[in-house]
């Protein structure tokens, strides 16, 4: 393979790099405008996350309190 070859071999492969990597780019700054669009939604979904591991906590509590009450009653209230 000649010199010219080789120089033209790697030009062509630049070139396709040059392709991917543009494609990418569009891609990428696709996503961002993606993102920027549904960044509320997202927002809103994390707070509610995060409320939920404080809810969660405070429902077994409530659920655990009402258990005792009822053995409670079971044992000391008679009909």
């Amino acid at each position: 393979m000649t010199d010219h070859e080789l120089i033209a071999n790697l030009h062509r492969r630049m070139d396709s790099q040059d392709k991917m990597l543009l494609e990418i780019r569009d891609k990428i700054n696709a996503h961002i405008v993606d993102g920027d669009s549904i960044r509320p939604a997202l927002d809103e979904l994390v707070t509610l996350w995060k409320g939920s591991k404080l809810l969660i906590p405070i429902l077994a509590g409530a659920a655990a309190m009402i258990w005792a009450v009822i053995a409670w009653a079971d044992k000391h209230v008679r009909l």
